[in-house]
């Protein structure tokens, strides 16, 4: 059901963080733009946000299909808020485990 985990971070300079990431960590730049740049470090898909970006930073699941995987979400305990389109094109759902915890998952 999930295709992909990233995590997102929010950050006031795309470049400083770029350089930051991928001189610190030998990230590579996957995809970039003002508001949203993607590094692999390591495997791991990591998300620099732009503040006004919209979407929430933190944890976040990749799914193949938003509705299953809310519904799953649900039956296991946890809890889905209804899915809402942040950018064309772009449908999140926050969603929080047993313990509290919250991430999103991208339709």
């Amino acid at each position: 059901m999930v295709t992909e985990t990233f995590f997102a971070v929010l950050v006031t300079d795309m470049q400083r963080a770029i350089a930051f990431y991928s001189s610190a960590l030998a990230a590579q730049v996957k995809f970039s733009s003002p508001g949203w740049t993607s590094l692999m470090i390591a495997g791991v898909r990591v998300g620099l946000a732009h503040p006004g970006t919209p979407g929430p930073t933190g944890l976040h699941f990749a799914v193949a299909d938003l509705k299953q995987a809310s519904a799953a979400i649900e039956r296991a305990g946890g809890r889905c808020d209804a899915p809402v389109e942040v950018a064309p094109g772009v449908i999140i759902a926050c969603a929080t485990d047993t313990e509290g915890n919250g991430f999103t998952l991208r339709g």
